[in-house]
């Protein structure tokens, strides 16, 4: 997911990235950029703007960084062939798994979740539920499961007492999990003990709360590993004054080895959003090289400018740093610093939560002030990252279904054949493998799923493109600020089809013909702007993107 440029930056900056000079002058400044680069806050109203000032850590864990393992530098350049990196790799000890369930894992951005209500989510294709505890003032995380007959607790509310209860029955759960009311039991005797009964609780699991993100940990046992382990941390420049940030979440139906491929190559930005973060005729040659490696994941950086360094932290942390040398009229010499950390966490077989947190130096548009008063709300922002998403969407969607196609060709495991079905003899493919590489001798070639992931086929093999492209679902309804805008645009448009139904019932009754023309003016425009407000609302629910009409 290449999330790299936005509207608020000019087209400046990708002209600097296919240049291999160390320092250039900018000189348009007209219309391209950054989608991921302005500024946000954790506000839940709608227009959620400033630099950050993110807590580093809150919850059950101090704030500790991680500190990922590094081995020594590959020793020699890879080959020119589609297995080039296993030879810079080197043969690794094929013995060390990787454990996905002893991880962290985020889950959603805090600011998009309503503390009000329940939210569902799947993690590992385990059901779970996400509710804020007021008792604790902490987010908690359950088995989406009642005790009692097994109804989903996502589909309950926060009782009076602040408990989650569950809808088919009323049984309340506190923070911990204990259950604390049984309407149905009697006062005294077995059923007044029942409540106290080790299987009356609710399933719960670690949580914490880091930088803005509410971390799960996918085992109820796992307590004292949870307390034991560091959450991946954005870098220091998110909590840096001079930067700004925005942040996006969007439910994406292919795999989670989809997207973590994806996310791994620069080099589809020029083709697969063209005309949106990047231009056909500015791709160029991508020197990549990994330079270390191993169970935690790998790095590595190019040989070229601008600088690309990159590293993926298992299980779902994928980070992109750029550094662009530039000299400008008046300041002189600056250095861009780009971040771009995604995290892409495995819900359940083909569906999987792309979470992007971006951050710049350079180009800011924050203002002092509330986040209502800034120049380019969230939601905006949202807009051009959504056509990033849809860029890729169909592109992967059918990619994967060719990738699964092998399997039913006989190919029981395709990662593991992944260099013979695939041809990637350039280096700007040298991540993509690194990933696959680690995939397969670490990570079993996929996540470690509760239960068969074999019992349903993967969404991209029988969605429609129309079900691929629904922001409204995906995003929209998971979104903060685009389910606030959303919710606006339709309340502001019904006032304004009013106005013009009444301007034009009332418009023959005045004597004087300028009032006449007045109340027909005004109802032309009520319905001009209503008619805008209905166009701009597609931006939230669905737009067709077709690679083939972009020139």
């Amino acid at each position: 997911m290449s999330l790299l440029l936005s509207p608020s930056v000019p087209a400046t900056l990708t002209a600097l990235s296919s240049s291999s000079s160390s320092s250039s002058v900018p000189t348009n400044r007209s219309s391209r950029s950054l989608p991921f680069f302005s500024s946000s806050s954790k506000s839940p109203n709608f227009l959620s703007h400033r630099r950050p000032t993110r807590s580093r850590t809150s919850g059950t864990l101090p704030p500790p960084r991680v500190a990922a393992p590094t081995t020594p530098p590959p020793t020699s350049e890879p080959a020119e062939q589609s297995i080039g990196v296993e030879e810079q790799l080197g043969e690794e000890s094929s013995s060390s798994k990787f454990s996905w369930r002893d991880h962290w894992y985020p889950v959603s951005l805090v600011e998009d979740l309503d503390p009000r209500l329940p939210t569902p989510f799947q993690l590992l294709g385990r059901d779970t539920v996400l509710w804020f505890d007021k008792s604790s003032s902490q987010w908690v995380a359950f088995d989406d499961r009642c005790p009692h007959r097994l109804a989903p607790l996502s589909e309950g509310r926060i009782d009076e007492d602040g408990n989650l209860q569950c809808s088919y029955h009323g049984w309340s759960f506190d923070g911990c999990g204990s259950c604390t009311r049984i309407p149905q039991a009697a006062s005294d005797g077995p059923e007044a003990r029942a409540v106290r009964s080790p299987r009356a609780c609710a399933t719960r699991f670690p949580t914490m709360v880091s930088q803005g993100l509410l971390f799960v940990w996918p085992d109820e046992n796992g307590f004292e590993r949870a307390a034991a382990t560091k959450p991946t941390m954005l870098p220091d420049d998110f909590d840096n004054p001079e930067f700004s940030s925005v942040t996006i979440q969007r439910d994406l139906f292919y795999g989670y080895d989809t997207l973590m491929e994806n996310v791994s190559d620069p080099s589809h930005i020029d083709f697969a959003h063209h005309k949106v973060t990047g231009r056909r005729d500015r791709a160029k040659p991508l020197p990549f090289k990994v330079e270390s490696s191993g169970p935690w994941g790998f790095a590595g950086a190019n040989e070229d400018h601008p600088k690309i360094s990159a590293k993926f932290v298992a299980p779902c942390y994928y980070m992109n740093k750029i550094e662009i040398d530039t000299k400008l009229p008046i300041v002189g010499d600056q250095k861009w610093i780009i971040w771009i950390c995604s995290f892409n966490v495995p819900m359940a077989p083909g569906k999987t939560r792309s979470i992007v947190c971006s951050a710049r130096n350079f180009f800011q548009f924050t203002m002092p002030g509330p986040a209502w008063w800034q120049v380019i709300p969230r939601w905006h922002e949202h807009w051009t990252s959504n056509k990033v998403y849809d860029g890729d969407m169909i592109v992967l969607q059918g990619q994967e279904k060719i990738f699964l196609s092998k399997s039913a060709e006989g190919l029981e495991d395709v990662n593991k054949e992944y260099t013979k079905i695939t041809f990637t003899p350039t280096q700007a493919d040298r991540f993509v493998l690194a990933f696959r590489n680690w995939l397969r001798r670490h990570g079993n070639s996929e996540p470690e799923w509760f239960g068969s992931s074999k019992q349903q086929p993967l969404p991209s093999t029988v969605l429609s493109k129309r079900q691929m492209l629904d922001r409204f679902e995906q995003h929209t309804l998971k979104c903060s600020s685009c389910k606030g805008a959303y919710e606006a645009f339709r309340t502001w448009q019904k006032v304004l089809i009013g106005a013009t139904v009444v301007c034009c019932a009332v418009a023959g009754i005045p004597s004087e013909i300028q009032f006449r023309i007045l109340l027909a003016g005004l109802g032309v425009v009520s319905a001009g702007i209503a008619y805008a407000l209905h166009e701009l609302q597609k931006n939230f629910v669905f737009i067709d993107y077709v690679h083939a009409e972009i020139e």
